[in-house]
């Protein structure tokens, strides 16, 4: 049976280009299905998906929105029916990858509507604005962006270039993939730049006890796409080794941009966690990102062109009611790890931010506002240590198996 390509494209303006890809795509034994995005003009080839069955799938009128040039609500029906259709040709088994056509209007609106899609379909989307900051359009999916270089307006050598090069990608990659399965219990694990060693450590601890690990850059857009991919029931259990984002959103860092279901998920659904404070003595900063006047004296350790800011004793009272106020909607299965020795490499003895007693103001205030039914254990390590990422891996394993003899 023929692999199920979706088209997405604004057919008033790019018609001729959307036609060249589905020629492609069939001659490369694929099937396309093509999706109109365009809300200005008539279309110059027919659509499979028509933007009126997309206005249709949400209820909109979208004649009544043209008439009233009401681009803004027109864009938002073109989003919310491209994400209902593509949802439900994937619930019928009707696709297997998506690409994309777009400007600025274009990218924003298929990149919406794969960001509704699985992890793991392939997602390819051709764009004039490939090479400016992104963050909006990926946000956590695994979206392929393939920069078009020049504008999608001429029809010429070049532009049919890119359009074969990105076609063939996507469907190369459909040929490639198969679906995410379960041969072993996938356990998230967060670490980043300073604080990765405990992460490193976990590895082969997990993988004796027949985990596989998934690790996170906790970078904000990290910390999240673990989220999703354990709303999604992808993961077992996690070692949220890294909740230094909390510290970066706070003050505008490096590793900003979590939202709102951080490090809430895995307690609301279940999923066996342990928490550590890792890389909350610091907030990260870089000539992109620049430190607040606020912080401005603080105790300092140097990365590379980023730079770490030491959190005191003020942060440290907020970071643990941030996380106490999270871990508390925990439905179970919960347990906090404190190293006393440090929490990254710049917070160790010798190290420029090291201070165990700020620290401990964070553990001593969580110890008040936690729910008496999570466990805090305090560990007398360092979080490098591999002691620590032992018995970090030996509870979240028993936690798992006590969630498994329950049935849940």
């Amino acid at each position: 049976m023929k692999k199920q390509l979706l088209i997405i494209a604004t057919l008033d303006t790019k018609g001729r280009e959307t036609e060249f890809v589905r020629n492609c795509a069939q001659a490369l034994g694929v099937n396309p299905m093509v999706m109109d995005i365009g809300i200005l003009g008539e279309p110059p080839i027919v659509a499979n998906i028509s933007k009126m069955d997309l206005a249709a799938a949400t209820g909109v009128d979208l004649t009544e929105l043209i008439q009233k040039k009401d681009r803004a609500k027109a864009v938002q029906a073109m989003e919310d029916g491209g994400a209902i259709v593509a949802r439900r040709l994937l619930d019928q088994n009707k696709l297997d990858g998506v690409i994309g056509l777009g400007g600025g209007t274009g990218t924003a609106i298929v990149s919406s509507i794969m960001r509704t899609l699985p992890f793991g379909l392939p997602k390819v989307i051709v764009s004039t604005v490939a090479s400016r900051d992104i963050r909006q359009f990926i946000g956590t999916k695994d979206i392929v962006m393939f920069h078009s270089v020049a504008d999608l307006l001429g029809f010429n050598e070049f532009i049919r270039l890119i359009l074969k090069q990105a076609t063939c990608a996507v469907c190369g990659m459909m040929e490639g993939t198969s679906p995410l399965g379960k041969e072993k219990p996938m356990i998230g694990v967060t670490a980043y730049g300073i604080n990765s060693g405990v992460a490193l450590n976990a590895e082969a601890f997990l993988e004796a006890k027949g985990y596989e690990m998934l690790g996170f850059h906790a970078n904000g857009c990290g910390g999240m796409a673990m989220e999703e991919l354990i709303a999604e029931g992808r993961i077992a259990g996690v070692l949220d080794f890294n909740p230094h984002e909390i510290a970066d959103e706070m003050f505008g860092g490096y590793c900003k941009g979590i939202g709102p279901t951080r490090l809430e998920t895995a307690g609301r659904m279940g999923v066996p966690l342990v928490f550590a404070p890792g890389g909350l003595d610091n907030a990260v900063f870089s000539p992109v990102y620049p430190m607040p006047d606020s912080l401005k004296g603080r105790r300092i350790h140097g990365h590379d062109t980023r730079f770490c800011v030491r959190m005191e004793r003020e942060e440290m009272r907020a970071f643990a009611s941030i996380v106490a106020d999270k871990l508390n909607t925990s439905k179970g299965f919960t347990y906090v790890l404190i190293p006393l020795k440090g929490w990254s490499d710049a917070d160790k003895e010798g190290a420029s931010l090291y201070d165990p007693s700020v620290d401990a103001v964070f553990t001593k205030t969580l110890k008040e506002l936690l729910s008496p039914h999570i466990p805090i254990e305090e560990i007398n390590m360092h979080i490098s240590d591999p002691d620590f990422a032992l018995r970090a891996v030996d509870v979240l394993h028993a936690m798992i198996q006590q969630k498994n003899t329950q049935g849940g």
